[in-house]
């Protein structure tokens, strides 16, 4: 079907990714390089010449007069209209309200596509309308003229466009009195015309960026597809520097932030073995990290300008602020490599890594509690170990591999979880949000406190077997900073 394409120059960007997308047609737009006569001349020949007139409409082409001259010329000679909305908030004309619209407004997308391509179809299937008769077409096209540009008064209509921001209509006004012959002695249309193109390519820029903008916003304010959105964003960047209205740089480039690769944790039961009573939790469902957190991610929160430094992070306790002011720099990771697991961190600095990455993603991070972590590790298995009953020492890094020292967070794929999480058996000792409140020692007031530990899970490359089974545990105080504990995360 030969197409014609109505649309208004700020919606230019747009109009040529539609274009490529009909390349079976021969399709035909107006690149708006002139004004004058001869340009609507050819408009008049292009709308004759088609089968198809297809509408993009936007704020500014629903009210362009050169756009509405080209529907009502389309129209009286029977040409099959297709609307396309391409921008959310438009008004559809009155004219246009009994014809269905294809809607991409959300991008060009496979659905809006095959709907426009059905469409397209459907028409050339059908009996085409008689075209009117040569003295009719005649008619029509000898009745209409190109929008009107009033030599007299043309600079004042075109600033007065530029001041309304209707730039298309601006430039068109210019380049028509340019075609004219427009002089004077103190008037540098070019100059003028230059500004208004300027403005007109800033305006289609900025509706360009919008348009491929929206749907990276509702990717990345989601958890579940916070990772594709900022990959998108991060790709978004290198053609749009500096459109970034809700501040997507500030979670997704201002640190690149240590995002864990996470693993879908179903809802369940797990049973926790406690002197030799056994206890059934339910479990609802969450994610875990794939890896133990790496020296790589840890290094992002000790770099960032707002990030281990600040004592914000650690006021979620009273002890927790006690213990930063008495160590305000962390230590040194035992093992060097990014995609090494980070040790040498206690219970607070495991948390305080939480609450920092939890506000600048926008997520709900913390530590697993230990029903968690022993779920991710059994999943619905009464497995002692991740991979099955059998301990097998290629699986995973305990004393009897023999290594001695932590191994990278993926060199064990044969002993992840049934849901997929590496290092849950050997390697090192995960802090869990689990805490045990010991009792208070014989003679205390009342009301004591005594001793709080906490959790960790899964042995370490110096432990034994036994010590990496599914539901062996050690309690720990959480000022704790040994080279063979670390920690994972999830997220609610």
């Amino acid at each position: 079907m030969r197409l014609f394409i109505s649309y208004a120059r700020v919606d230019k960007p747009f109009c040529t990714q539609i274009v490529d997308t009909l390349d079976v047609h021969d399709v035909w737009y107006d690149h708006r390089i002139t004004a004058g006569q001869k340009w609507w001349e050819e408009i008049l020949k292009r709308l004759t010449w088609c089968d198809g007139f297809v509408y993009l409409l936007s704020r500014e082409s629903v009210t362009s007069e050169y756009c509405k001259q080209e529907f009502a010329i389309a129209h009286s000679l029977n040409k099959t209209i297709f609307p396309v909305l391409i921008h959310a908030g438009t008004t559809i004309p009155d004219t246009l309200k009994d014809i269905h619209y294809v809607d991409f407004t959300n991008g060009i997308d496979v659905r809006a596509v095959k709907q426009l391509l059905n469409s397209i179809h459907l028409a050339e299937r059908e009996p085409r309308p008689e075209p009117p008769p040569k003295p009719a077409v005649k008619s029509v096209l000898d009745a209409v003229q190109p929008p009107a540009a009033d030599d007299a008064n043309v600079i004042d209509e075109a600033a007065e466009a530029l001041e309304a921001g209707n730039f298309d209509r601006a430039v068109y006004l210019l380049k028509a009195a340019q075609e004219n012959g427009f002089e004077s002695p103190y008037v540098d249309i070019k100059a003028v015309l230059k500004e208004a193109e300027a403005a007109l390519e800033r305006q289609s820029y900025l509706r360009n960026a919008e348009r491929e903008y929206r749907p990276i916003v509702a990717l990345v304010k989601r958890q579940r597809t916070f990772h594709i959105g900022c990959k998108a964003f991060i790709a978004f960047r290198n053609d749009f520097p500096d459109y970034d209205p809700e501040n997507l740089a500030a979670i997704c480039l201002t640190p690149i932030l240590p995002i864990p690769e996470w693993c879908d944790i179903p809802v369940g039961e797990v049973i926790i073995e406690r002197e030799r009573k056994r206890v059934i939790y339910h479990v609802e469902p969450y994610k875990i990290s794939k890896y133990p957190i790496t020296n790589l991610q840890f290094k992002a929160f000790i770099d960032a300008p707002d990030g281990y430094k600040n004592p914000r992070w650690w006021d979620f306790s009273r002890e927790a602020c006690e213990w930063f002011k008495a160590h305000p720099e962390p230590l040194e990771s035992k093992f060097s490599g990014d995609d090494y697991p980070r040790v040498n961190v206690c219970w607070y600095e495991a948390m305080a890594f939480c609450l920092w990455l939890s506000e600048k993603s926008g997520l709900k991070i913390t530590l697993p509690t230990e029903q968690q972590w022993q779920r991710a590790a059994q999943g619905d298995t009464t497995n002692r170990y991740p991979w099955g009953n059998k301990f097998e020492k290629t699986r995973c890094n305990t004393s009897e591999a023999g290594i001695k020292s932590t191994t990278p967070v993926s060199k064990y794929p044969e002993g992840k979880s049934p849901f997929g999480v590496y290092d849950m058996a050997g390697n090192i000792w995960e802090w869990c949000l689990t805490r045990q409140i010991a009792p208070a020692p014989a003679g205390s007031p009342a009301g004591t406190q005594g001793k709080v530990t906490y959790i960790v899970r899964g042995g370490s490359f110096l432990g034994s077997a036994e010590r990496a089974r599914n539901g062996f545990y050690f309690k720990m105080d959480p000022v704790y900073r040994y080279f063979t504990i670390g920690f994972r995360v999830v997220m609610s």
